[in-house]
């Protein structure tokens, strides 16, 4: 028999279970509107970077490629446009394929 001072156990264990269900639900609510928020932060600020720098740095690397041929006072070191070193190589690559295959 029940006395007035027992415990309701099953109002607990629905209080409990229901307790964790929406400590859940909030847990992953959260983490979801944070992921949401982050995408919406990054978007910004790709939208408003500039990348001015790495352009500039492109410019220079490309000059540095495509200047005529010639001596750098610095270094000493000589210096051809890229397309011009692309066709010594192929040339240089040819010459030794067929070098090579006239002797085996």
């Amino acid at each position: 028999m029940a006395a007035y001072d027992d415990l309701n156990v099953k109002r607990i264990f629905i209080v409990g279970i229901v307790s964790i269900v929406v400590t859940a639900v909030t847990v992953l609510a959260v983490q979801v509107l944070y992921y949401y928020l982050d995408d919406v932060q990054q978007a910004r600020t790709s939208e408003n970077s500039s990348y001015t720098r790495q352009n500039n740095a492109l410019k220079t690397q490309t000059a540095q490629i495509t200047t005529p041929q010639g001596v750098d006072a610095e270094t000493g070191n000589l210096t051809i446009p890229i397309e011009n070193a692309m066709s010594v190589i192929i040339s240089e690559s040819e010459t030794r394929e067929k070098s090579g295959s006239d002797e085996t």
